[in-house]
């Protein structure tokens, strides 16, 4: 009890500091989004390889960039998450905190099909009333914007491919992101070097600021391990429950820190995504406790 209890702290704390993410990248609105991008990249990048170092595991990261199996998944893994980092900071900048929430919402659905699709996973007709319950969500929120909801269908794809490419890849935690940002550090830094857009938002540094961007790598990986450390310790359907708080804490941050507006179409839409979410969970649990049972 003691184990789980730490595990649920951990994953928690984990899934509410990924909920607060979108007040710390206001704090750099008025900075280019592909150079905090690539701030983030680089600094993630220097953070976890001390990291390693300092735990004496970095021969991980070098196995890791020998093995062409694994590769063969990290570098789109890479590509996947950073176009994640990406649009999210845009997003959040932008004033779509709501978009995004919307797209993290959906994430779970995602990784649902993808698991169909991919690696033939066993499905329940909950499972699929979900997934069409959030597909018309989408429908309502493609009809209610006038647009098709790019932003929350980006986020939640990029997400989804990035879990599945991970999993194929069988890399998991701090070696991981070490591995993605090493790969993605020598552009990011190339774009902090040469582009304009780089040169203007140097000149907007402040100490504030700096201080701030020189933190994405904390701000990245922290969660990362306390994620790594809780998921260990419980079922998997409490992880799947609990990654709910983040996407509710964005909405939150969005309609009343950020004052966005949460329409009649969009709450019908988050309706829809919210019962497919809570069946999807129900489908969960139950495959959780038929798989114990057999065990």
């Amino acid at each position: 009890m003691k184990e789980r209890n730490i595990g649920l702290l951990s994953t928690l704390t984990c899934y509410i500091l990924w909920g607060l993410l979108p007040l710390y990248w206001h704090l750099l609105e008025n900075l280019d989004s592909i150079f905090i991008l690539c701030n983030r990249v680089i600094w993630s990048a220097v953070f976890t390889i001390a990291i390693l170092l300092f735990t004496k595991k970095f021969g991980e990261v070098k196995a890791v960039f020998r093995d062409r199996t694994k590769m063969r998944y990290m570098i789109p893994a890479a590509i996947s998450i950073t176009i994640n980092w990406g649009v999210y900071i845009w997003a959040v900048n932008s004033g779509h905190v709501l978009d995004s929430s919307l797209g993290y919402y959906m994430n779970p659905l995602v990784v649902f099909a993808i698991g169909i699709a991919l690696f033939h996973e066993t499905s329940s007709v909950l499972d699929w009333v979900s997934l069409a319950l959030a597909t018309i969500g989408v429908l309502i929120a493609t009809i209610a914007y006038g647009a098709f909801p790019w932003i929350a269908v980006v986020l939640a794809l990029s997400f989804g491919l990035y879990g599945t490419f991970k999993k194929l890849a069988g890399v998991g935690g701090i070696t991981s992101i070490a591995v993605e940002t090493i790969m993605i550090a020598p552009f990011a830094l190339a774009f902090l070097l040469f582009s304009p857009a780089s040169s203007a938002s140097i000149a907007q540094l402040t100490p504030l600021t700096t201080t701030l961007l020189l933190l994405t790598g904390i701000v990245t990986a922290s969660p990362l391990i306390l994620f790594t450390f809780g998921v260990n310790r419980l079922p998997l359907s409490t992880v799947g429950f609990l990654q709910y708080s983040s996407p509710t804490l964005q909405m939150l941050i969005g309609v009343l820190v950020f004052h966005e507006v949460l329409t009649q179409d969009r709450i019908i839409a988050f309706i829809f995504i919210a019962v497919a979410l809570v069946l999807y969970t129900i489908g969960m649990v139950q495959r959780a406790k038929k798989a114990r049972l057999v065990a």
